[in-house]
């Protein structure tokens, strides 16, 4: 159980302290990634029951509600990816500079374009989460799954780019075949469970800003870093929670 409460450690704030056998072993630590999809559902079952206790509240405030325990059940640790790579892609000024762009995103520090990215999809989020009010339980269970499978699938397909973090131990010693069969696992059982219209609208919009997004760190940076993996995570809830809204909102 050690790759499962490591997930857990690193992907949320549940205190899994205690769970976890120090000094932890670089074969749990690369198996850890393939338990991102777990901790996903976890997530989005919370959020979901959540959800149903917040049926007879009004729209705007249950969704605001519920992004707020969605950043802090995560701790804000995928946004703060969001915003460091946001940061290091306006560093360079569209130039590829690898080197600058990877010291920029090891910077504490926001800029203002990082603190509009995260405003923006703080507000998507919230705005789908409206639009698919009050049947969002299943939409929310579907996206945290897909988008920590998607995290899962690009540290299996791309190369880490720093010699050291949370990330490097993770990355060698990754299965990458195992990373693809539970990855295809998730898709076959989020069609079983939400059905063809969410559970298809909701892959294909995780898989597509997932493929987007690998191919644009490829090119800046060669490969991915802990920071790229977060914002990854944020940005394929955000789009698949939206394509949901967009396609199934108006027939719900």
């Amino acid at each position: 159980m050690q790759p499962l409460w490591l997930a857990f450690g690193l992907l949320t704030t549940l205190p899994m302290g205690r769970l976890i056998v120090t000094p932890v072993t670089a074969v749990d630590s690369g198996r850890s990634v393939l338990c991102y999809p777990l901790v996903g559902l976890v997530i989005g079952a919370v959020l979901a029951g959540a959800a149903a206790a917040l049926q007879a509240v009004d729209a705007v405030l249950g969704a605001g509600l519920l992004v707020v325990l969605w950043v802090v059940l995560t701790g804000a640790l995928h946004l703060d990816g969001l915003a460091d790579c946001v940061d290091a892609l306006f560093a360079g000024h569209g130039r590829s500079d690898p080197a600058r762009t990877l010291a920029v995103m090891k910077d504490p520090a926001a800029g203002p374009m990082a603190v509009v990215a995260l405003v923006l999809l703080l507000a998507l989020k919230s705005a789908a989460l409206i639009a698919l009010w009050p049947q969002v339980g299943a939409a929310l269970l579907v996206v945290a799954v897909l988008a920590r499978t998607a995290a899962s699938l690009l540290m299996a397909s791309t190369r880490y780019r720093r010699r050291e973090g949370l990330a490097s131990t993770m990355a060698l010693n990754l299965s990458r075949r195992d990373a693809w069969a539970m990855a295809a696992l998730v898709v076959v059982l989020t069609l079983a469970f939400a059905g063809l219209a969410l559970g298809v609208v909701a892959t294909l919009a995780a898989l597509a800003v997932g493929v987007c997004w690998r191919a644009l760190w490829q090119r800046r940076i060669g490969g991915y870093t802990g920071d790229v993996v977060g914002a990854l995570i944020e940005l394929a809830e955000t789009t698949a929670l939206v394509a949901a809204a967009l396609w199934i909102g108006p027939w719900s």
